[in-house]
């Protein structure tokens, strides 16, 4: 038996571009950033369950919002990922000398 889709008024379908578009930033996360953003969410619920402040939930849907057209559109995230790996080359010992004395006036 095919499980029956339930939602409110507004809320689009599990098909809907939008979600599918969502899904796909998702599945491209890696383990440890999928934690973190639920992490994030729960802390949005929890401020919402303290305070009632619907704005926590409002700023966490924008911010969520903003990450999936983002993350559809660019390479940025893994741009990020590729210089987390790489190590910076080590500044010329004279350079920040000079750096140095420069900002000391």
């Amino acid at each position: 038996m095919k499980p029956v889709e339930v939602t409110r008024p507004g809320v689009p379908s599990k098909e809907d571009p939008q979600v599918k578009t969502a899904m796909a930033v998702w599945d491209e996360l890696t383990g440890e950033e999928q934690r973190e953003l639920f992490r994030s969410l729960y802390r949005t619920v929890a401020a919402y369950g303290h305070t009632k402040d619907i704005d926590h939930l409002t700023r966490f849907a924008e911010s969520v919002d903003r990450m999936v057209r983002l993350e559809s559109t660019t390479d940025l995230r893994q741009r990020i990922r590729d210089q987390r790996d790489t190590v910076p080359e080590p500044a010329d010992p004279a350079a920040v000398e000079e750096l140095l004395k420069r900002l000391e006036g």
